[in-house]
């Protein structure tokens, strides 16, 4: 099968008509995982079951058959490479693949695709947050330092990491990542106010994180729009409406379509600090969209 690419006529489409529904879509490749991170949506869900590789394949066909824009797919779980043929065999059905790991296993040599790494603290706080040995944050660290590959490192901010969100950049900005990503936790409805940061706090963070921007540049890898859309007067919008629904859906480790998004039911959307809803707010704007574009023009630029 050839692998699909982003064509001249996609962006036109796009830039005429705005991003298409379900343009976006988040596949759960297994429910299993190898850590039990406290900060993790997914332990609120429940499976005991997922498709096979086939069975996944037959059903990206028939959304192929059925003229559906398949775009952008993120591979999530429980973690994507414990199952990693179902990955490398569906990523040929979409045009941009973004692979969310926790990095504890060995990426694959896929150029094709970014990988985005969960590292939700130093290594003074890692263990304690991912439940994993000491010696894992090492071995995270080797795999997500790759210059061959195009690797993000994703920082969920919570009350228990926020202190050393600049000790985290400190220590980062020496491998071989091309940046960092912070979004915010979400708790879940009843559960986790020992680890949400309220909205003050929130915005007291992310100016924070602005000044690391001003310093590191482009390896903070946020641009000025997120983050000004992730302040609380922003979020609070999208979120009454988020957007999501309207550019994209999840697909659980059946199959079957899951509400609202991959975050799953028992998320509390009030309070929501996931880069999703902000990531579907651009792709349901064409203005919003052009500034991006123009962004990763500027950033593919400075990285010759």
């Amino acid at each position: 099968m050839a692998k699909n690419e982003w064509a001249v006529l996609d962006y036109i489409k796009v830039g005429l008509f705005g991003f298409p529904y379900p343009g976006l879509m988040s596949v759960d490749v297994t429910y299993r995982c190898n850590l039990l991170c406290k900060h993790c949506y997914f332990r609120a869900q429940t499976y005991n079951e997922e498709l096979s590789c086939q069975a996944w394949m037959e059903l990206f066909q028939s959304f192929k058959k059925k003229g559906l824009p398949l775009y952008i797919c993120g591979w999530l779980g429980g973690e994507p490479l414990l199952r990693p043929e179902i990955v490398e065999a569906g990523k040929e059905y979409f045009k941009s693949n973004v692979i969310f790991t926790n990095g504890t296993c060995e990426l694959p040599d896929w150029h094709d695709c970014t990988f985005v790494v969960s590292v939700p603290g130093t290594k003074e706080i890692y263990s304690e947050i991912t439940g994993a040995p000491k010696d894992v944050y090492g071995r995270v660290k080797a795999h997500a330092s790759r210059g061959d590959l195009r690797v993000i490192v994703s920082y969920c901010v919570t009350k228990r990491n926020e202190e050393a969100i600049e000790a985290f950049v400190e220590e980062w900005k020496e491998t071989e990542i091309q940046g960092i990503f912070f979004e915010f936790y979400t708790p879940f409805v009843g559960s986790g106010s020992d680890l949400w940061i309220d909205y003050e706090k929130r915005d007291a963070v992310i100016d924070r994180i602005v000044c690391l921007k001003r310093e590191h540049g482009a390896f903070i890898y946020n641009t000025y729009q997120m983050l000004e859309l992730m302040r609380s007067h922003n979020l609070r919008k999208i979120l009454s409406d988020c957007p999501f629904k309207y550019v994209g859906v999840s697909l659980d480790p059946t199959g079957r379509v899951k509400k609202p998004c991959a975050m799953g039911e028992k998320a509390d959307c009030s309070k929501c600090g996931c880069i999703l809803p902000i990531f579907s707010t651009i792709l349901h704007s064409r203005r919003l969209l052009f500034i991006a574009f123009l962004d990763g023009i500027s950033r593919s630029w400075r990285r010759r």
